[in-house]
């Protein structure tokens, strides 16, 4: 994966940057951009966890696409064999 930084202003406290990862995550995941594992990733929680706290923030497992669902399913594969 590549590696953004962004500066946040100080006052942001561990729960607004755990939001804000949570969001660009969600985001990227519901355009196709990343996987349920990579997404997790970016947040920095392990890939259970980040499929259970989706639906907090307004996004859904079920993707739009054929593409996104074996995207998944490819994913879950990989996933489990670890």
């Amino acid at each position: 994966m590549k590696t953004l930084t962004i500066e946040l202003p100080q006052e942001f406290t561990p729960q607004q940057e755990h939001d804000l990862k949570m969001e660009l995550a969600g985001t990227l995941y519901t355009k196709g951009l990343l996987t349920t594992s990579e997404a997790a990733v970016l947040v920095g929680i392990e890939r259970r966890a980040f499929m259970e706290q989706m639906g907090q923030y307004g996004f859904s497992l079920i993707g739009d696409s054929i593409e996104q669902f074996s995207k998944e399913v490819a994913d879950a594969r990989r996933y489990l064999r670890h």
